[in-house]
């Protein structure tokens, strides 16, 4: 099966329905009744799944639905057609978490940081500094 992209990892009865639908809609438009029944579901259930996709619009997955042709009985079909195929969408970098920027920021603290970590390097290279390998002092 073609790798498309992941829009989310739920395991409900419809989970995957985004990637299954771009997964159907890579391969030419098709109905909304040839889709439910290639997903395996009742065409009303399709079209409140595929109507939430288009409305959201979506950063993934955009799909475009032809004018509605009545079937009888209440219920509509419409021809899909793929817009775009999916893409993955990664979020923005976000900035480091600083608690307490004044213990962080003066010089003498980063001097003191220093010095103290240069002071565990050399207990730890002699054997003598015991906290890090999980006895007590």
């Amino acid at each position: 099966m073609k790798k498309v992209a992941q829009f989310r990892r739920s395991t409900g009865a419809n989970a995957g329905f985004s990637e299954k639908l771009a997964w159907q809609l890579s391969k030419g438009p098709a109905t909304g009744r040839e889709l439910a029944e290639r997903l395996g579901m009742t065409l009303s259930e399709f079209n409140r799944l595929v109507l939430h996709i288009m409305r959201r619009g979506g950063e993934t997955l955009q799909v475009e639905g032809s004018n509605q042709i009545c079937l009888g009985g209440g219920s509509i079909d419409r021809t899909y057609t793929l817009v775009r195929n999916p893409r993955r969408v990664a979020r923005q970098p976000r900035k480091p978490m600083v608690i307490n920027h004044r213990n962080d920021c003066s010089e003498e603290a980063k001097k003191r940081h220093s010095e103290a970590a240069k002071r565990r390097a050399r207990l730890i290279a002699n054997g003598l500094y015991l906290e890090c390998m999980g006895e007590p002092s």
